[in-house]
């Protein structure tokens, strides 16, 4: 007979400590040397006869495991039924770019291609027959290239919308948003972004020195300090934003740990970035070094410690990779696929295909369907299955024996880039388990402490409820 306690996670933290994790459950307990050792030999040995629980210990710990798992599956289960909506439609307004960022996997904006935009008309169809088949669209991004050089489009898609709510096609408004460059600004975009309440996503990797070696324009000039006036606008005119931060090696290169470009970040008002690892080929010279690997990881280590003692101290320095498993360890939100990619969001480029997302533009193999055509047909349902089978943890090789497969919201188009095809596992799934191990050796040592861990439950629901609509993870 399987024993529970046979899959617990077991490691040790920063000062010591010894923390036991359940994968299914989400639970983790700090324990001591003896039974985690007392643990790990029990699994060693197939966990066979009475022997696995008879200790009293392990068969209180095992009794709550089995009762938590119970409950969770079957929150799951109900959370899980009900009508299919897309959470996020990505619309790529144009291919066209002001900048050549280094790094950029869309070979500037174009994705290999002609330059092209999206016609108002073909946009308008594609809504139309997507609303046909799926029950609501919750959120339209749009996308690029650069998305504010085609604001026309923007503006009729919003426009077009509003007709469908009126007319009673479209039950409830999307909420819109762009990710930019943040290079663009003119009397046009500032009207559009007011009007609809556009956020924007904007990409900011650092101080100057580091953004400005990366993120260039086609004559090699930096867009550091147009980056910056357009954050001055928009707070100017009070339209919301959030900002992403690609850290790549030439970041870490410069002498910038990820801690030290979440205090940069605030030291100049941006709170909560999205701090993703730059995300590589096997033949890209400018890929991490193993050493570059390991410092990386000690670098999220340390900036998790360092923002989960900001929370307790009522001054959060968070970012998106503590905040999104903080959710799931704290909440116990099982994650059952890598990425909403293919389920929840879908992506049209400006020949209106339709894609599981947009870090699949360009690649012919992952068109599903022409959103042009009704999608009410087998070829894109099976296409979306088989997609949907990749995307799926339980039947990926590489996820289903991780011990963080259900606290884990990672990026199935990343596995593409660094891998080649979408198994295997990426610098971003070593992110989310370093600081996966770190959260829970500080929420366990937080505990020890009930003045401090109650500062903590008090500062994680204000910034909860304050940061409703804040994106936790990408």
């Amino acid at each position: 007979m399987t024993s529970a306690l046979q899959t617990l996670h077991t490691f040790h933290g920063a000062e010591g400590q010894y923390i036991l994790f359940d994968p299914e459950s989400m639970l983790f307990f700090q324990s001591d040397r003896e039974t985690q050792q007392h643990i790990n030999r029990l699994r060693k040995s197939g966990f066979q006869g009475g022997e696995a629980v008879s200790d009293a210990q392990l068969q209180h710990m095992e009794a709550t495991l089995v009762k938590e798992r119970a409950r969770i599956a079957e929150r799951y289960r109900k959370a899980s039924t009900g009508t299919h909506v897309i959470n996020r439609l990505t619309i790529l307004t144009t291919t066209a770019c002001n900048l050549n960022c280094t790094y950029c996997y869309a070979e500037g904006g174009a994705y290999g291609g002609a330059v092209s935009r999206l016609s108002a008309h073909n946009a308008q169809s594609a809504i139309s027959n997507i609303l046909k088949y799926y029950k609501g669209i919750k959120a339209i991004q749009f996308f690029g290239g650069e998305p504010l050089l085609n604001p026309a489009l923007i503006e009729s898609v919003c426009q077009y919308c509003e007709h469908l709510v009126e007319s009673g096609q479209m039950e409830y408004l999307p909420g819109f948003g762009a990710t930019s460059n943040g290079t663009i600004w003119n009397e046009r975009v500032a009207r559009v972004l007011k009007r609809y309440r556009i956020a924007l996503n904007i990409s900011v990797d650092g101080p100057q020195e580091v953004h400005d070696r990366s993120r260039v324009d086609v004559q090699g000039r930096g867009s550091f300090q147009r980056v910056f006036r357009t954050l001055q606008h928009l707070r100017a005119e009070g339209i919301p934003f959030s900002v992403e931060t690609t850290y790549n090696v030439f970041t870490m290169r410069s002498g910038y740990s990820v801690w030290d470009i979440v205090r940069f970040l605030a030291e100049n008002g941006i709170y909560h970035p999205h701090i993703v690892p730059a995300a590589y080929s096997r033949s890209d010279p400018e890929r991490w070094t193993p050493q570059e690997r390991r410092q990386l990881l000690e670098d999220y280590r340390t900036a998790t410690r360092n923002a989960l003692a900001s929370l307790v101290e009522g001054q959060p320095l968070l970012f998106s990779f503590v905040t999104g498993i903080l959710r799931s360890l704290l909440l116990k939100i099982p994650q059952p696929l890598v990425c909403a990619a293919g389920v929840h969001d879908l992506a049209i480029d400006t020949a209106g295909n339709l894609y599981p997302c947009f870090m699949f533009v360009g690649q012919t193999d992952f068109i599903q369907h022409s959103a042009l055509q009704p999608l009410d047909d087998d070829a894109y349902r099976r296409r979306g299955h088989a997609f949907y089978a990749e995307n799926l943890k339980s039947e990926r090789a590489s996820c289903r024996t991780c011990w963080a497969r259900n606290i884990c919201s990672s990026c199935i188009g990343a596995n593409q880039i660094e891998n080649g095809h979408l198994g295997g596992m990426t610098m971003n799934c070593l992110v989310i388990r370093a600081v996966g191990e770190t959260l829970m050796t500080e929420l366990a040592r937080l505990q020890q402490s009930p003045a401090r861990w109650k500062r903590f439950v008090e500062n994680y629901r204000i910034f909860r409820l304050s940061n409703l609509e804040v994106r936790e993870n990408c």
